[in-house]
């Protein structure tokens, strides 16, 4: 195993912990684990959550997603889907007897789940989408009253839940503001004509941490579940990374002044030049835009990313450290007293952390 995550289930623990405070016990707290658990590990993170007693839900983008929590028995948690479903109604089956809640933005949805839900004797718990200005899915909020009038002939539909998603929590307070002030707007509308739905969702992990007045009773946990803040002002509760990412080298050699390195020759070396090569590249995750820009930690000491990232290698700088093939080396995580974050990878490439921990290719080993 020459590259390889160590994801600490301490830290995603701790982490449940911090927002289980924030949310109060009336709160459900609803963690999301889609796109492989951000990058962690789908059915480990899920085994993690599944005994976890913060956990109140367990949420999925997919319905793929969903089946394979079910395939696992890992259905101790209820899981609801949050954005899509194909129509195999085979699959919907299954993922209906297993008691998954499913969101609401069309008609044609909501005819087709009603129809799985005669054939398997079940009703089908579902929450309506809102799109209050992120414009993905949902439905329009001036279309809310008359959608949920047309629900009542789906007798196997049951109105569980309303919900919406933000678009700039992370950094537009006014836009955000709004946001919240037009789903309020759609649950007062339906209350008034004594339309009660239980469970109302908008806010996200930023949301959650920055905006108090945007909890209702259930809070969507998505990157903030594994100790990654969606933006540097969220700093209400102190968080744990859970993802540590590592890799070995796998050759030493002294290169002669005025050698180019890697793909292009986009580095040339200023003197005699000391590199180790590392067994990671971006089919890795390890992003190409880190190419002569990075770096990472042996021994405790910061070696600069020298060339270009290639598909499976990447060469660093190792003049001044006595090194060989086998030694550890840290990509992402803590060595000695350095440490290099998701945050700095992502600003290194000018990108969101989102995207460094999602991209991180799912074939390699979580421990």
């Amino acid at each position: 195993m020459l590259t390889w995550l160590e994801i600490n289930s301490r830290a995603i623990q701790h982490n449940l912990r911090q927002f289980k405070k924030i949310a109060g016990r009336k709160v459900l707290l609803m963690p999301v684990i889609k796109a492989n658990a951000y990058g962690h590990g789908f059915l480990n993170v899920a085994k993690i959550l599944q005994k976890n007693k913060e956990t109140d839900r367990v949420c999925v983008a997919s319905l793929d997603e969903a089946l394979e929590l079910i395939k696992n028995k890992l259905t101790k948690k209820p899981i609801m889907i949050l954005s899509f479903f194909d129509q195999d109604e085979k699959k919907l089956a299954l993922t209906i007897k297993n008691n998954v809640i499913f969101p609401l933005y069309s008609l044609e949805n909501a005819g087709l789940l009603n129809k799985v839900g005669e054939s398997t004797g079940k009703k089908v718990k579902v929450h309506l989408k809102i799109d209050t200005g992120a414009s993905r899915l949902g439905i329009l909020p001036r279309e809310a009253l008359d959608f949920i009038d047309k629900l009542k002939k789906y007798k196997k539909l049951y109105l569980e839940g309303i919900w919406s998603h933000f678009a700039s929590s992370e950094d537009d307070f006014t836009y955000t503001k709004n946001q919240h002030e037009i789903f309020q707007s759609v649950c007062k509308n339906l209350k008034d004509r004594n339309i009660f739905i239980p469970i109302r969702h908008i806010a996200c992990s930023a949301a959650t941490l920055s905006y108090k007045f945007t909890h209702e009773n259930a809070l969507r946990l998505g990157l903030s579940l594994y100790g990654l803040y969606p933006s540097s002002k969220n700093s209400a509760i102190q968080l744990k990374p859970a993802l540590s990412w590592y890799t070995a080298i796998i050759q030493v050699k002294t290169l002669p002044t005025g050698t180019k390195i890697g793909y292009g020759g986009t580095y040339t070396t200023k003197r005699p030049t000391k590199i180790a090569v590392l067994p990671v590249g971006y089919w890795d995750g390890y992003d190409r835009r880190l190419s002569n820009h990075g770096y990472v930690l042996i021994k405790g000491k910061k070696c600069p990313i020298l060339g270009r990232i290639c598909m499976n290698i990447c060469m660093v700088d190792v003049t001044n450290l006595s090194v060989k093939a086998g030694d550890k080396v840290v990509l992402v995580g803590k060595d000695k007293t350095k440490n290099i974050s998701v945050d700095d990878l992502a600003k290194w490439c000018g990108t969101i952390n989102y995207e460094i921990v999602d991209r991180i290719n799912p074939l390699l080993p979580r421990v």
